[in-house]
């Protein structure tokens, strides 16, 4: 395992922007004509969006000048190359992008190369605060135009020779998204499998719940090892960490340590509820306790994972599991007919998964989809909103009265999922689970909030009056059919309550008339899927 890179064991010098980036004037004075199947991104003055106001394409820009008409002088400025970061020079001053492909932008943004190095996208990520903390002096009234910014300074890792450290940056935020994506795989895996089996993938096996104590031939907790006594070695050390599959260090004691090997490690304290499978030897300290299956594979461990892991939705991070506890929790698995546990299916089925055959399956449940339309499943139906819908007000916070803390206070915005403020106030409009439905400002935006959030008076809270069928899932189908009806509300036309009410909206129905909820849960998660698919494909290349 290499060595942890720090920012405070590097020596740091200050350097203007000139000495570092090859700095570039933004065009356009007023914006070329937008196409709705445009290819070549425009960049103004927003800090969404990475800068990209809206889509054109190269021969609208060749033959469209700066102020707007016909010309095709200068057209070679007109167009910027990937590799390189656009700021924002008025306006959102400040705001700073990676920009991967080739673009075209307004007047209001600077481009900048690093003069004797590729911008590669980590480069980017590491200078982007540094560029943005240069631009926090300046603001509409005090533009940051070119000449102003080849003065400004940041700060830099440096090498021996006083010269920046572009190995170490890029190096540094490897490690830093390495970090994030050991936390965040397991789960997107996770959720992955879950989405496999609520499309129906296991739909056919019988499944019955277990105690722990049934499934495993031995379930053992770690042993307290103080750091002091930690002796420098390779043997990885299972802690109660919720990332990098548990491992908290590596240490070469062997004496008075608990040390296992192929078994699952569980975290009963701290992240508890964190579940790996651990193939090679490890010491595991008390905070982790073993669990352990004579006569399976790899492959049925993985399987249980996602199981396991749901112990930490009951588990607080102050509440500890002891072996008791874990010995009498239960766990559902598919099963043989005479009633044990069928560990060659869970096996086979993993395989699957590793092999990326779940591709196939996937299209089998889409064709079944379409399949259940064409004999009535997901037949559409217009429904006023107020006869399957609860609508309830937000409450008005004003920005005096907001007091700064962690609570999500929701807005009339089209952007953060609605957030538009973090507060510690508390009010009648609190809510968890629920769509935000903006009446005013960016009207007919709606997001999905699982989490417990403040609502001001410019959104609505809504939920299924069907409260069985509130869940993220058909939730978010339902935001996807308000915002079919985005375009008949503007500023000067809210989407009041009244009119909410008596809004008509196209859902799936059953053949009795109701919404039809299944279809709806496993439309989006059908959707979610093939996101998750295509993420971890991209980041396991």
């Amino acid at each position: 395992m290499s060595k942890k890179l720090k920012l405070t064991a590097r020596e740091w010098t200050e350097f203007q922007f000139k000495d570092v980036f090859h700095i570039v004037d933004g065009y356009y004075n007023k914006k070329p004509p937008m196409e709705e199947n445009g290819t070549l991104p425009f960049l103004g003055a927003t800090r969404y969006n990475n800068g990209v106001t809206g889509m054109t394409s190269k021969d609208s820009v060749r033959v469209h000048d700066k102020v707007g008409g016909n010309s095709m002088n200068d057209v070679d400025k007109r167009f910027y190359a990937g590799g390189c970061i656009a700021i924002t020079n008025n306006g959102s001053v400040g705001h700073a992008y990676y920009q991967a492909s080739e673009f075209t932008c307004s007047h209001d943004i600077t481009v900048v190369y690093l003069k004797d190095q590729v911008m590669t996208k980590e480069l980017a990520t590491f200078l982007i605060p540094s560029i943005q903390k240069a631009g926090e002096s300046f603001a509409y009234a005090k533009k940051w135009r070119p000449i102003r910014m080849r003065r400004s300074k940041l700060m830099l890792p440096i090498q021996a020779n006083g010269m920046p450290d572009w190995t170490f940056m890029e190096t540094y935020i490897r490690q830093v998204e390495d970090e994030l994506l050991s936390e965040v795989c397991p789960k997107l895996e996770a959720q992955l499998l879950d989405h496999i089996i609520n499309l129906g993938a296991l739909e056919d096996r019988e499944w019955i719940e277990f105690q722990f104590k049934d499934v495993f031939t031995r379930i053992q907790r770690g042993k307290r090892l103080k750091k002091d006594d930690h002796i420098e070695g390779t043997i990885p050390y299972i802690s109660s960490t919720a990332t990098n599959n548990g491992i908290d260090g590596f240490v070469g004691n062997k004496e008075r340590v608990r040390i296992f090997s192929n078994c699952i490690s569980l975290a009963n304290s701290g992240s508890v509820g964190s579940a790996f499978f651990q193939e090679f030897e490890f010491v595991a300290s008390d905070h982790v306790t073993s669990l352990q299956k004579e006569g399976i594979d790899e492959y049925a461990y993985l399987f249980m994972l996602p199981i396991i892991s749901r112990l930490s939705e009951k588990y607080s991070f102050n509440r500890e599991i002891n072996d008791l506890r874990i010995s009498r929790e239960r766990l559902m698995l598919p099963i043989q007919t005479d009633g044990t546990p069928d560990w060659e299916f869970m096996s086979a089925f993993m395989k699957k998964v590793e092999q990326d055959t779940l591709s196939g399956a996937l299209h089998y449940f889409k064709l079944k989809k379409c399949e259940q339309m064409l004999t009535g499943g997901g037949k559409m139906k217009p429904f006023f909103m107020e006869d399957i819908l609860h609508i309830a007000n937000g409450v008005r916070l004003t920005k005096a009265d907001m007091a700064i803390g962690n609570r999500p206070f929701v807005g009339a915005s089209e952007v953060c999922n609605g957030i538009t403020e973090f507060v510690d106030n508390t009010n009648a409009s609190i809510n968890k689970e629920i769509l935000g439905v903006n009446y005013n400002g960016s009207v007919g935006f709606s997001f999905y909030h699982p989490y417990e959030a403040l609502f001001s008076d410019d959104v609505k809270r809504v939920r299924w009056k069907n409260e069985n069928a509130n869940n993220k899932y058909t939730l978010l189908y339902l935001s996807t059919a308000i915002a079919q009806q985005r375009s008949k509300y503007a500023y000067g036309y809210k989407f009041n309550a009244q009119r909410m009410k008596r809004q008509i909206i196209m859902l799936p129905s059953q053949a009795d008339g109701i919404p039809d909820y299944a279809y709806m849960e496993q439309t989006m998660r059908v959707m979610e899927y093939d996101v998750l698919k295509t993420y971890l494909n991209s980041i396991n290349v």
